[in-house]
Order: structure tokens, then C-alpha cells, then sequence
């Protein structure tokens, strides 16, 4: 009998042995798994670094398009209120001119 109960001790210390080897492969598996992550979260990391540079870059340039816009903006303001006083001088030049052309038909 203290065969077969050593036989028996024997066998559940085998099927023990094959648990621990299951559950060591399946640590292996998750440490694996653990280390993929951190991988894939370094990675995500620098994208949202780069992100974070092109969206600083993206506001600079904005901030210089806003100011090329306003000075555009002025310079069209400036630029048609010369149109609207040369708009004046020619019509007051085209009224004087009209003026001369009947004068000098009057005295010939």
C-alpha cells in the first residue's frame, strides 16, 4: 500500500509540476504581452509629441497668417480710399474740362 499511495504522491506531484510549467508559460505569455504594451505606449508617446509640435507650429503660423491678413486688410483700406479721392480729382477735373471746352466754344 505504501507503494501505491507513493505511486499516487508521485503522480499529483507530476500533474503539480505540469500546472507550474502551464502557469510559467502563461507568465512568459503576459510578461511578453506587458512588454508590447510599453512598447506600444513609448510609440504613442512620441506621436503625441510630434502632435504637440506640429499643432505648436500650426499656431505660430497662424498667428502669422492672422497678421499678414490685417496688414493685407489696411493696405486694401488705404489702397481704396486713394482710388475714392483719385475717383474725386477726375471728376472734378472732367467737370473743369468740360467747363473749358464750352468756354473756348463761346469765344471762337
Amino acid at each position: 500500500m505504501s507503494e501505491v499511495l507513493l505511486r499516487e504522491i508521485l503522480s499529483e506531484l507530476g500533474g503539480i509540476k505540469a500546472d507550474i510549467s502551464s502557469m510559467k508559460q502563461d507568465i512568459s505569455g503576459m510578461k511578453s504581452d506587458i512588454q508590447s504594451l510599453q512598447e506600444g505606449q513609448a510609440s504613442m508617446k512620441q506621436d503625441i509629441s510630434s502632435m504637440k509640435k506640429d499643432i505648436q507650429f500650426l499656431t505660430e503660423e497662424q498667428s502669422q497668417i492672422k497678421q499678414a491678413v490685417l496688414e493685407t486688410n489696411e493696405q486694401v483700406k488705404q489702397l481704396s480710399e486713394k482710388q475714392n479721392r483719385q475717383y474725386a480729382i477726375i471728376d472734378v477735373l472732367s467737370s473743369r474740362s468740360i467747363e473749358q471746352e464750352a468756354m473756348l466754344k463761346r469765344i471762337h
